[in-house]
């Protein structure tokens, strides 16, 4: 086992700009109060700014499955992470819970699932009581490889995939409740900034709901494609003499269709 390690405030990927200005000291606070000011005002617009294009692009997501890939990956550039998880559970108990990886790939899901669901972080925001504080604003784990009240299999786990700390978020919402959870790795110890949590809270809210319009949408097209199926005869008729062909397709919004 690792020595611990001392928790260090997670960075934030390259590849989507995030504004990491940090408040200055005050012994380096200008003289003139208003140019400290503004560069206060500047961070918060690049914040604001950086948040108004993610949301963007997760609305111009159509399908459930484009929607849960950007939402993970726009929460590990909030976060500062390089992989995650996403698991998505429908209110519906026969379908199946969606899971989603970003940067696992099927052998790293696999060891993660080998893991009691109580033990991680992800486990508790999926399984916690909606109104605890857990299920409202995360639960950060630091040092995954140093602290001693991690589960032992996942302190292994997390060895062997080597990441040493993590974020989980609850996907919810008042208007919708709550619909999964995801969770965010960090290949060093390390947790978000105060900062981060806040922006990526608001971008899971956000997400939560889009997530549950595209959930009611796609149940929505499962169930016109049901109701078409049956109304299509199960045979032709048969005509002394002559041969039928039917051809039946669909509009071109999934619905409906033509019969020939």
């Amino acid at each position: 086992m690792s020595a611990p390690h001392l928790p260090k405030v997670a960075g934030i990927d390259p590849e989507v700009p995030v504004s990491t200005q940090a408040a200055v000291p005050l012994k380096e606070i200008p003289a003139a109060p208003g140019a400290f000011i503004q560069d206060r005002l500047a961070g918060w617009v690049s914040d604001l700014t950086t948040l108004h294009e993610l949301t963007e692009r997760l609305a111009a997501t159509a399908t459930l499955d484009t929607a849960l890939n950007e939402l993970l990956h726009a929460g590990a550039a909030l976060v500062g992470a390089r992989r995650g998880l996403l698991v998505l559970e429908r209110a519906d108990t026969t379908t199946p819970a969606t899971t989603l990886g970003l940067g696992l790939g099927p052998a790293d899901l696999g060891h993660l699932e080998t893991v009691e669901r109580s033990a991680t972080a992800l486990g508790r925001v999926l399984d916690g009581p909606p109104d605890a504080a857990d299920a409202r604003d995360g639960i950060a784990t630091p040092d995954l490889l140093g602290d001693q009240d991690v589960d032992p299999r996942h302190r292994e786990v997390a060895i062997r995939l080597g990441y040493a700390a993590s974020y989980a978020l609850p996907l919810a919402s008042e208007a919708a409740g709550r619909l999964g959870g995801a969770v965010w790795f960090y290949d060093e110890p390390g947790e978000p900034s105060e900062k981060q949590r806040h922006l990526v809270g608001l971008y899971a809210r956000y997400a939560t709901e889009h997530l549950a319009r595209l959930t009611e949408l796609e149940r929505a097209r499962a169930d016109l494609a049901t109701v078409a199926e049956e109304l299509l005869p199960s045979r032709l008729p048969r005509v002394p003499g002559v041969r039928l062909a039917a051809r039946h397709r669909t509009g071109p919004r999934g619905g409906g269709g033509d019969r020939k």
